[in-house]
């Protein structure tokens, strides 16, 4: 019987992935953090007020007045939820074209498959993803 002589590990090519451990770092390092310089980027893209900003991360506004006069970046959830609604800022601005509109339309109360959506809808992260997910059919011309 003839025997199968294997490549060894160290002579075979390496493979050109990014080894899983790596990939998680990177990723975290990304989702962990929202520093305030990014925070002021995105109120330049959604200018709401600051007592707004507060209602929408479920903060008071002292806390978030704090957080900017500290430079403290937001972790956790309000990363999360701030990292959710730079994506929807980005999405809107590139249908709106203008920030004033894009504002205007998310304080419009609207009624969007049997939910009404209007401004509140920001404060939760289920309701970003339902303003994303309309925003999406709006760019592809199946606005209901």
């Amino acid at each position: 019987m003839k025997t199968i002589q294997y490549q060894k590990y160290d002579e075979v090519a390496p493979l050109r992935i990014a080894e899983e451990p790596e990939v998680l770092y990177v990723a975290r390092k990304t989702v962990d953090m929202f520093p305030v310089e990014r925070f002021q980027a995105l109120s330049a893209k959604l200018p709401f007020t600051q007592l707004e900003w507060a209602e929408i991360l479920h903060v008071s506004d002292r806390t978030l007045h704090r957080y900017l006069k500290e430079d403290k970046a937001f972790e956790g959830l309000y990363a999360e939820h701030l990292y959710q609604l730079e994506n929807m800022a980005d999405l809107g601005l590139e249908i709106f074209g203008d920030a004033k509109a894009f504002e205007q339309w998310l304080r419009t109360p609207r009624e969007v498959l049997g939910e009404t959506q209007d401004f509140s809808t920001l404060r939760s992260f289920w309701g970003v993803k339902l303003i994303c997910n309309e925003l999406g059919r709006m760019e592809h011309g199946v606005y209901i």
